[in-house]
């Protein structure tokens, strides 16, 4: 018996336990998102500006309320990202054991998460970064050295960043182990069925 599904097993479960947590640290941290960037406003107002200086305060309260009205599409994709997660911690523990329900079990995993992943980068660029994108274009314009096409050029950048991110960091896993664990071969590396 070859290694592949106890090797694939061990990796499901760290990259499943790596994303839980941030996930985690995500979801907990969100409920104080709008105060944070509030009192960061706030930290801003309240101190010395020089001349010329543009005020930045309202930009950051501006970023506050957006935080909240874009709680429903965060929570929701950090939601999906936990469930996600969680069954990719359990899939690799039946991997890691040699489960004959593993392979369908990981086969149906790596598709969803591959089918998740074009949603997740559409909520990102369509919906969640045009709106932040248009408060830092307002902040650049304030700015005394900001060139007009700076704000597209960085709104750009953060559109084709996100998506190869995304990608870069999200296909690789499920399509190995599609690869790997979907090749008809890989029964011979489980343990028979039991009743």
């Amino acid at each position: 018996m070859r290694k592949t599904p106890v090797v694939m097993g061990v990796l499901a479960m760290v990259f499943g336990g790596l994303q839980v947590l941030i996930t985690g640290f995500s979801l907990l941290s969100q409920p104080f998102s709008k105060q944070m960037m509030g009192s960061m406003g706030q930290a801003l107002s309240a101190r010395a500006q020089k001349e010329g200086e543009p005020n930045v305060a309202p930009h950051f309260e501006q970023l506050a309320r957006l935080t909240d009205e874009l709680k429903p599409y965060t929570y929701l994709i950090s939601f999906a990202m936990l469930a996600f997660s969680i069954t990719l911690i359990l899939v690799g523990t039946l991997l890691y054991k040699r489960r004959a329900q593993s392979r369908p079990y990981a086969i149906a995993w790596a598709i969803g998460a591959l089918i998740y992943l074009p949603i997740q980068i559409w909520v990102q660029v369509k919906v969640i970064l045009p709106r932040t994108q248009e408060i830092t274009r307002s902040m650049l314009e304030g700015m005394p050295n900001a060139s007009a096409g700076f704000a597209e050029s960085l709104s750009s950048f953060q559109n084709i960043a996100t998506v190869v991110g995304h990608v870069a960091l999200y296909t690789p896993f499920p399509i190995l182990l599609l690869w790997l664990i979907g090749r008809e071969s890989t029964k011979n590396d489980l343990l028979p069925a039991t009743m």
